[in-house]
């Protein structure tokens, strides 16, 4: 079993320092077990953080692509146990987004928090101000495919000719409890042409050219890198090699 000791150990390791805003894609089960459970994996990325550190988990909820309702108070994330523990903490704040939404703990809380953009990716984004904040992303125990949402983020700014923006329009409520009706955007996949996501072969070589840091915690793998760092590498050889993100279902 990992303790809360070993596991800030084992994150200051593979280089989460103090002062970073950090963005979590976790698999919990992939640790193979912690004494305390998921909070004490939370509670070790906060320490690690510290006062002038922000922690993001996403909170995801793609029902809203499918016509149901989105309230920011209390419609789960669909993106694991951790995650929607971050967004019942009294202390988050949560990216009012109906589709990528965010449960932010940190410094950036309100920051992240006051975001009011319609678009998932886009140049106000929540991944734009992760960007901006030259953040850092872990993920813990999942595919790049399974995970890495800021390759999109990547593909709007650039602008790519296998997806384009959709909009999806349903109920929200703020969290005064004021319902409306309104529209967000998504960059989605182009399904006439085919097109299937599919990021793990840039993971790959990030990872083959030092971009990515990993080691394993426990049983599970975990990888590391900076936002900046990620983007540069990406704009580069997703002009070289677009097949690095996406392929074409034959």
């Amino acid at each position: 079993m990992l303790t809360l000791t070993q596991l800030t150990e084992y994150f200051r390791s593979l280089g989460v320092a103090a002062g970073d805003t950090l963005l979590v894609h976790s698999s919990y089960k992939s640790f193979g077990g912690v004494d305390g459970g998921p909070q004490a994996v939370i509670d070790a990325l906060l320490e690690v953080l510290g006062e002038e550190g922000t922690l993001l988990m996403p909170t995801f909820n793609f029902d809203f692509c499918k016509g149901a309702d989105w309230d920011v108070r209390e419609t789960p994330s669909q993106m694991g146990f951790m995650t929607n523990l971050v967004r019942q903490d009294e202390r988050a704040s949560r990216v009012f987004h109906p589709i990528y939404s965010f449960a932010v703990i940190g410094k950036h809380a309100e920051s992240f928090g006051a975001l009011r953009d319609k678009s998932s990716y886009g140049a106000n984004s929540a991944f734009a101000k992760l960007h901006e904040l030259d953040g850092k992303i872990m993920v813990v125990g999942l595919s790049y495919n399974d995970s890495m949402t800021f390759f999109h983020h990547i593909e709007e700014m650039e602008g790519v000719e296998y997806r384009f923006l959709k909009d999806f329009t349903g109920k929200i409520t703020d969290w005064e409890g004021k319902t409306v009706t309104d529209t967000y955007q998504m960059l989605v996949r182009n399904l006439e042409m085919g097109v299937e996501t599919m990021v793990d072969p840039m993971g790959a070589l990030m990872e083959k050219e030092g971009v990515i840091k990993s080691r394993k915690i426990g049983e599970a793998d975990v990888k590391l890198m900076n936002t900046n760092k990620v983007y540069a590498f990406t704009l580069r050889e997703m002009k070289r090699d677009p097949y690095l993100l996406y392929q074409v279902k034959k």
